[in-house]
């Protein structure tokens, strides 16, 4: 399947990205109740920070990795923690391939933007799929936590193991 990825730059794509983050607010299978969701989902945009998108080669958005730099328990200071919001691929465009794209795009981005990163971290409910997958190919197993909103995997995973473990693969350069 053809796709075009692209980082967001403008206002209109971020509508794009908070209308199909809506769209696909069900699959995102997110533990939160809506308010608090709505706020992960729309910070890359009221923060300014990134989202990038996969359009078909109708130009639907099939796709997007967002993510924030800091966290919130240090009032964004700490920059060089790099904090997934969304990452998801609709069912029919998901492949190894366009996994890869986003995670190309990120490691580029941040390399690109020459503030440096540490950390790579997200939560998200407990899943055995997202486990398995994580401890195969970064063989790290989450924190997890019992929250108000259900039980919860915390992922840490060294910027720099992400980094060497995506760069290992053919690029498609972004930036």
């Amino acid at each position: 399947m053809l796709y075009e990825m692209t980082r967001v730059t403008t206002p209109m794509y971020m509508q794009r990205y908070v209308e199909y983050v809506l769209d696909v607010y069900d699959q995102l299978n997110m533990p939160y109740p809506f308010t608090v969701s709505l706020a992960y989902l729309a910070s890359p945009v009221l923060m300014r920070e990134e989202i990038f998108l996969a359009f078909d080669d109708e130009h639907h958005v099939v796709g997007c990795l967002s993510f924030i730099r800091g966290t919130a328990q240090e009032d964004y200071n700490n920059r060089e923690i790099v904090q997934l919001q969304v990452l998801y691929i609709d069912p029919s465009y998901r492949s190894t391939r366009m996994l890869l794209s986003f995670m190309q795009m990120l490691v580029q981005f941040v390399s690109y933007s020459e503030e440096p990163a540490h950390e790579l971290q997200f939560w998200c409910k407990q899943d055995p799929r997202i486990r398995s997958l994580i401890a195969k190919h970064f063989r790290l197993i989450p924190e997890s936590s019992d929250s108000g909103y259900g039980k919860l995997d915390y992922y840490t995973i060294p910027y720099s193991i992400v980094q060497s473990y995506i760069n290992q693969f053919p690029q498609q350069q972004y930036f």
